[in-house]
């Protein structure tokens, strides 16, 4: 059974939770093909180039798991070009990035369009699920620039050499799991009903 029956077979089958815990959670994300050394070098690097604790460090999607629970993206299998999504829990980093966007909602006339709908989806959505998208946020955030230079120096380390590498913040691991379960039971509609 190839990677792809396997994700989708268990999130048809098993509760949400399990699911995610098993698949995302307590495992080594499957784009370090089970070497466990790698990845925690790879979590200790970035940790350290952003400040928080190794253990704040989650890998979510398809380099998590080997597929991506989007179903607009097809449950496509993780590949060459997929990008790396990394949930990083840090109460600290939310507060900081969420008082920045209400402090600075004058701004928002300021910034590019793109800008500006992220930081719009930021008050109507991301919030409310206690996250902050970075990747459309992270150049104009108080610690932007720290995070984009360790971005850019995991993306010369191996696996991700040359992937778009993602962070999502996320208030606490509370916020982390509702998330990826809200995402998981949207993404297992749409498998059994076929959208």
């Amino acid at each position: 059974m190839n990677v792809r029956d396997t994700i989708l077979g268990a999130l048809r089958e098993r509760e949400v939770r399990d699911f995610i815990a098993e698949f995302c959670f307590d495992r080594i994300p499957y784009i370090f093909s089970d070497d466990r050394r790698a990845f925690l070098e790879w979590k200790h690097s970035l940790a350290k180039g952003i400040d928080v604790d190794p253990a704040c460090l989650n890998f979510v999607g398809s380099s998590a798991i080997g597929v991506s629970l989007n179903p607009s993206k097809g449950f496509k299998v993780f590949d060459e070009f997929s990008d790396v999504d990394v949930a990083v829990v840090s109460n600290y980093h939310f507060t900081v990035a969420w008082r920045f966007l209400r402090a600075n909602s004058h701004r928002r006339t300021r910034v590019d369009h793109r800008t500006r709908t992220a930081w719009d989806e930021h008050v109507t959505r991301f919030i409310y699920w206690g996250t902050i998208a970075t990747d459309r946020l992270l150049g104009i955030l108080p610690f932007g620039l720290q995070w984009l230079n360790a971005l850019t120096a995991m993306g010369r380390l191996a696996p991700t050499v040359g992937r778009d590498i993602n962070l999502r913040i996320y208030s606490d691991y509370e916020s982390l799991r509702a998330y990826q379960v809200q995402s998981a039971l949207r993404a297992r509609e749409e498998l059994i009903t076929g959208g």
